[in-house]
């Protein structure tokens, strides 16, 4: 594995591209070798060097393209800081999101099919024209400066603006290559940009020189034809996703014995689920735990490991990032409890109006708030989220335990299960459950009460075809459980 350096973002590309002809990013609208890549960087470079300035804030449209990485790339390496906006709130709106964390100096558009950097009342066009190099840019990759800005999901809570530096996010993720090997390969990416593994998952190969194809979409079928015809080795997404490509391709099946490696991060999965993907399509998955403000990965496993280790943990701390448990009062205790960390991976803070707050304890680890436990063989496993949790009469319930119980009843394809108010019990289980078998929920209930506890038994139930998500394809957990407030209201 490769040592922590303080390598720019323009020394690795210059290393892994100049002068290589391999064909490295594909998107619909054509390819762009490794070489042209770096040309066409360079020309970029020469043309926001007069527009930013060292700690200015890009907003950049999140489209999944051959352009879109090579702007980050390039904006990262004038020393300005890369914020992606979301595909579906318009620019103005996201700055208003913005408002009071941080302020934006450029706005880099995508109309007309052409890319447009605006700032004010001026805008001009961007040209990606292949020239060689002629103005400064960083060779050393700065620990103190932001050089990326991530706003969370906000799935559970309030969005938080991270902060990244170019020093962490980059050597965390070249580092995480050895999750699906070294060699040669070719991945398909469509996890949305504006997401902490998005971001991982392309600048990595432009800082690594292995070939990617790009897509906008998270179509599955698309994604089954473009890894049959461009042979993709690997591929990283939410569970959600790979649940999606087996139902695909099942029904219309393509060759895609090319896949030999898979990421799966982003949300939680079973067992039995976890080892139905790896049979279905063919792959080793590489398990793995991880957050925005770790830089993506806390914990891992490659998929070079044992598959009993792999489908039932996320792994062991990543190389260089120090992982306790701590429990209630802040001491460090053995076997289980709060997942706290602290490394060269960890964030530089969060943004609150334009400053960083770094929120670390006494001894410098950031508390996560996810509950873990680690077995006999020094394997992590996340049992719960502290601030998840379900307090039912006077009983802390874990929607994470109780969700991997319902995901043993065949035809259960995924279920998220969140707590809801209650005037007797305080709180009350709420199972959203999406099933292709199973429409009636009298018939659920029935089962559920066979591999669940009564305390543990959904109060109210929903059965869909699918999970309401995220744009990044994460449950949207805040969503459903307004769902179930508003349902309740009305019983």
């Amino acid at each position: 594995m490769e040592q922590v350096s303080n390598k720019s973002c323009f020394l690795r590309m210059k290393e892994s591209l100049a002068g290589n002809s391999k064909v490295l990013l594909i998107d619909k609208e054509g390819k762009y070798t490794a070489n042209e890549v770096f040309e066409v960087y360079c020309g970029l470079l020469n043309q926001l060097r007069p527009i930013i300035k060292t700690g200015d804030v890009c907003l950049v449209a999140p489209l999944v393209k051959k352009e879109t990485i090579i702007i980050m790339a390039a904006i990262i390496s004038l020393g300005g800081v890369v914020l992606f906006g979301d595909l579906y709130i318009k620019p103005l709106d996201y700055l208003e999101l913005l408002h009071g964390l941080t302020d934006v100096n450029h706005v880099f558009a995508f109309e007309d099919n052409k890319w447009l950097v605006k700032n004010g009342n001026s805008e001009r066009e961007l040209l990606f024209k292949r020239e060689i190099l002629n103005c400064d840019v960083n060779l050393v990759a700065s620990k103190s400066l932001p050089s990326f800005y991530f706003l969370t999901s906000g799935s559970t809570d309030s969005r938080n603006l991270v902060a990244l530096s170019e020093y962490s996010f980059i050597n965390h993720i070249v580092r995480e290559l050895s999750d699906i090997g070294n060699e040669e390969k070719i991945s398909y990416g469509c996890v949305p940009i504006n997401h902490v593994l998005g971001t991982c998952i392309y600048l990595q190969h432009l800082l690594t020189g292995h070939t990617i194809y790009l897509s906008e979409s998270r179509n599955a079928d698309l994604a089954l034809d473009v890894i049959e015809k461009y042979h993709c080795t690997a591929i990283a997404n939410v569970p959600t996703f790979f649940y999606m490509l087996i139902e695909k391709q099942k029904k219309h099946p393509r060759d895609i014995n090319s896949l030999k490696y898979g990421i799966i991060a982003g949300g939680g999965y079973s067992k039995e689920q976890f080892l139905n993907i790896e049979k279905e399509l063919g792959i080793s998955l590489c398990s793995s735990y991880g957050m925005t403000e770790a830089s993506t990965v806390i914990t891992n496993s490659p998929a070079s490991r044992p598959v009993e280790e792999r489908c039932t943990g996320v792994g062991k701390p990543f190389p260089g990032v120090e992982v306790v448990f701590k429990d209630d009062d802040g001491n460090i205790v053995h076997n289980k409890g709060e997942i706290c960390f602290k490394g060269y991976n960890l964030m530089l803070g969060y943004v609150e109006k334009g400053k960083l707050v770094l929120p670390v304890d006494n001894e410098g680890y950031f508390h996560t708030g996810d509950i873990g436990m680690k077995d006999d063989k020094g394997v992590y496993h996340i049992v719960g989220r502290k601030k998840n949790i379900i307090i039912r009469g006077g009983e802390n319930l874990s929607p994470y335990t109780i969700e991997k119980k319902i995901l043993l009843i065949d035809g259960i394809k995924d279920v998220v299960v969140v707590g809801i108010p209650n005037e007797k019990y305080g709180e009350v289980v709420a199972a959203y459950i999406a099933s292709d078998v199973y429409k009636n929920t009298e018939e659920v209930e029935e089962l559920l009460k066979k591999v669940l506890p009564k305390n543990e038994v959904p109060y109210i139930l929903i059965i869909d075809d699918n999970i309401p998500l995220l744009s990044n394809g994460k449950h949207d957990r805040m969503r459903i459980r307004n769902i179930f407030i508003s349902k309740d209201a009305h019983k």
